[in-house]
């Protein structure tokens, strides 16, 4: 009779096997139900960084003043603008100044004297980082294009080409000078 009942007790033992949870069930539970492991502290101080680097670039930044004072020149021939030197009466020059400091002017002088100061004039206009003189060639012969700039205010010209250089140096002034030939 023992082998009837083993058999019994063996088959009860069995009865449900096939819904026992698979093997490591107990480790997911407790991982899954785990409370999170706290963050590093520079997780949180990564944000900060970002935001100093940024806030030390915005400072610190090549700004105008701290380019190189330029002198560009462009002309509009009929219409079209074309870059370089050649120049003819009845263009139109476009002089720009760029860098250099806060404070900038350009001034064209048609020998020694002087025909046109910008900013103030009605050909002057500013974009950007930039002062642009708009002189039309009207004579033939050399004309000295001045570019100045400073980050104090750049004192005004007083009609001759050596003087007006004079005085903006002293004043601390940059100045870049080119000449042109108009023929």
């Amino acid at each position: 009779m023992t082998e009837p009942i083993a058999r019994i007790e063996a088959a009860l033992t069995r009865l449900g096997a096939e819904h026992e949870p698979p093997v490591g069930w107990q480790a997911r539970v407790l991982a899954a139900t785990a409370t999170p492991k706290p963050r590093p502290w520079w997780w949180f101080a990564m944000p900060a960084v970002a935001l100093a680097v940024i806030a030390i670039y915005v400072v610190v930044r090549p700004r105008a003043k701290d380019q190189p004072l330029e002198v560009a020149l462009a002309f509009e021939k009929h219409g079209a603008v074309v870059r370089g030197q050649a120049a003819h009466v009845g263009d139109l020059m476009h002089a720009t100044a760029t860098g250099g400091g806060h404070y900038r002017a350009v001034w064209v002088y048609h020998g020694d004297h002087l025909l046109l100061a910008c900013p103030g004039a009605t050909q002057c206009r500013s974009s950007g980082d930039a002062t642009i003189a708009d002189v039309e060639l009207r004579l033939i012969g050399d004309y000295t294009i001045v570019a100045v700039a400073s980050n104090s205010p750049v004192p005004p010209p007083m009609g001759t080409l050596d003087t007006d250089l004079a005085n903006a140096q002293q004043t601390g002034a940059k100045t870049k000078p080119e000449s042109l030939t108009v023929r």
